[in-house]
């Protein structure tokens, strides 16, 4: 059984992703290639519209951040100084859990 099963999500992305970052270890880390990740992100690109609840299947880590395919808007860049909170792992059974959940914030900047 993962860490998700036992959360009461509801229809409310905040909400949801407020539950999830209080059940999950809190650690700080640098991403790794080909594990999956969730946190908090405020992007910083002009006119576009962003997933401020990124769930994501990390890429290329780089001095200035890391991509990743996040499951709600495709391929993103991240960078460090807009992570708004822990990077927190997943396993890939959460991971699966966790698109079946409405996370995706979805924001303009």
């Amino acid at each position: 059984m993962n860490r998700i099963n036992s959360l009461n999500f509801t229809n409310d992305p905040r909400r949801n992703m407020s539950i999830l970052i209080a059940a999950l270890d809190r650690s700080e880390i640098v991403p790794e290639a080909n594990k999956y990740y969730t946190f908090v992100y405020k992007a910083k690109t002009p006119g576009i519209r962003y997933d401020q609840h990124p769930l994501i299947l990390c890429g290329n880590v780089f001095k200035w951040g890391f991509t990743g395919e996040n499951i709600h808007i495709g391929t993103r860049q991240y960078s460090w100084n807009e992570i708004l909170s822990n990077l927190y792992e997943l396993s890939e059974d959460e991971f699966e859990a966790l698109a079946k959940i409405p996370l995706a914030l979805y924001q303009n900047t």
